[in-house]
């Protein structure tokens, strides 16, 4: 199959969360399958030496009646994967990808659609035709209206089925109505079923509702999206969905996320008692500063700074473990600046056991992952996430939530023990403090005094494997079978 790929990041070229990861890890999947992948993504001021000396060609995209922008389509290759950087300059010469640092761009919807309708022209500039146009998020999500509305009466695409991926249903793009025109959306569908959402216009609900498939990073995610808790508003837009909606897990790249390979460790290591695992933690307790003490309890979180991932929480169990309790935490994440001064107080207090880097860092949060005795993830909700994969990979235990993808990949261990041959980490529900607290006591009760039962959750969680291969070849099933269905047809079409 010819896919084409729009997204609005990849790994490796510019990332700011887990839907780079998928970009990059996916593509190179479906390569290895055989299948011909194009990526197309924004040329960002920020990755112009990735893409400034690529060859390009400028045409001009036709947004809507009113609104025809020129562009210029940088083609080249990222580590084997073939990639289109589309540049337009008044979208993408800027410091940031959606936001100035303080607030997001005006026009962020206008500039994204730029890019994506850029993309399905270039298919018709290079003679490319896609049988599937892979959309994912809110930036590139228009795909599937334009395929589906502008694109309608076009030979070129009359085979061509389009997929939306959602990676984070809370960001939806909703933007003022007078953008309408300018995306190409005609008045008839700003309606309360499909772009219409309180008076504004909201772009991944319109246009999910025209795509051949919906899907998103796991199983559970894909339940919780059908809920009035977890649905972030559009729950009845998903349960109403004729099209295939599929919730299909994340893998990892165990290439990158292996600690028998991994070169930003101190010692590497196969297993969680070899001696490596304990050198990387006393390598990172003296790079931080802290205490040394192989048998210090060592908790760790890599997140941003945002309320989905439960820092709210976090903070007062920290101040709890810092004043009560022996053992030491690292933090490392950027985001809320009030939620960052409350990690800086808790590290002012007790420098020796507790320390918040401000930021990311890419070779720290490989050595965290490798050091840490446990990983902390009370998200609010989680899509899939990937930190509580990495951790498992690395001998370090989870303590998660119970949501998303988080419990599709985490299996807790009882309050009895009788599932210890297959647990992985512990696993609380509530979303309160007292309930996280309690968990965390939980855990660190089994880390002091029960050394065999926390090596089998090592040992378990280390055995564990969620490969990009089995997540591709979902993909390539959903492909196929909408490849096999007539085309989604939308009523006012």
């Amino acid at each position: 199959m010819k896919i084409l790929f729009i997204t609005s990041e990849v790994d490796g070229l510019v990332k700011t969360g887990g839907l780079a990861d998928v970009a990059y890890a996916l593509p190179k999947a479906l390569i290895a399958m055989g299948h011909e992948v194009q990526i197309v993504m924004p040329a960002y001021r920020k990755t112009i030496e990735s893409w400034q000396d690529w060859p390009a060609k400028e045409f001009n995209t036709p947004i809507s009646h009113f609104v025809t922008e020129t562009v210029q389509a940088f083609s080249g290759e990222f580590k084997g994967i073939p990639v289109v950087a589309m540049h337009h300059r008044a979208s993408f010469s800027r410091e940031g990808l959606y936001d100035d640092g303080n607030n997001a761009y005006y026009d962020n919807c206008f500039r994204f659609s730029v890019m994506t309708k850029a993309a399905l022209e270039w298919c018709k500039l290079e003679d490319w035709q896609p049988d599937i146009v892979q959309a994912n998020d809110w930036q590139s999500a228009m795909a599937s209206f334009y395929l589906a509305e502008h694109y309608k009466a076009d030979p070129f695409f009359k085979d061509t089925r389009s997929a939306i991926a959602i990676h984070n249903g809370a960001y939806q793009m909703h933007a003022d109505p007078h953008w309408m025109h300018q995306l190409g959306i005609d008045p008839r569908f700003f309606n309360p079923e499909d772009f219409e959402d309180n008076a504004h216009l909201n772009v991944l609900k319109g246009s999910i509702g025209f795509a051949d498939a919906v899907t998103t990073v796991s199983p559970g995610y894909a339940e919780e999206l059908t809920t009035d808790l977890g649905g972030h508003g559009l729950d009845y837009k998903f349960k109403s969905l004729t099209q295939p909606f599929r919730g299909i897990l994340n893998g990892c790249d165990y290439d990158q996320w292996n600690p028998e390979t991994d070169i930003w460790l101190k010692s590497q290591f196969k297993t969680p008692d070899d001696g490596g695992k304990a050198i990387c933690k006393q390598d990172l307790q003296q790079e931080l500063g802290l205490n040394q003490g192989d048998q210090i309890p060592f908790l760790g979180v890599i997140c941003r700074l945002v309320d989905q991932k439960g820092i709210h929480l976090l903070i007062p169990v920290f101040w709890n473990l810092m004043a009560h309790h022996d053992c030491q935490v690292v933090v490392l994440g950027s985001g809320d600046a009030k939620m960052a001064a409350e990690l800086d107080e808790i590290q002012n207090r007790y420098p020796d056991r507790f320390r918040f880097i401000n930021g990311y860092n890419i070779g720290l949060s490989h050595r965290i992952e490798a050091s840490i005795d446990a990983f902390l993830m009370p998200s609010i909700f989680e899509p899939c996430g990937l930190n509580q994969i990495y951790s498992l990979r690395y001998g370090t235990v989870p303590l998660v939530r119970e949501v998303g993808g988080l419990r599709d990949t985490v299996c807790k261990l009882e309050y009895s023990r009788a599932n210890a041959d297959e647990a992985t980490g512990f696993m609380f529900q509530h979303l309160d403090e007292e309930t996280l607290l309690q968990e965390t006591l939980r855990l660190l009760d089994v880390y002091k005094h029960d050394k065999e039962l926390w090596m089998k959750l090592q040992n378990n969680g280390m055995a564990k494997r969620f490969t990009w291969e089995k997540s591709a070849k979902e993909y390539e099933k959903l492909y196929k079978e909408i490849l096999a269905l007539p085309k989604m047809k939308h009523p006012l079409v």
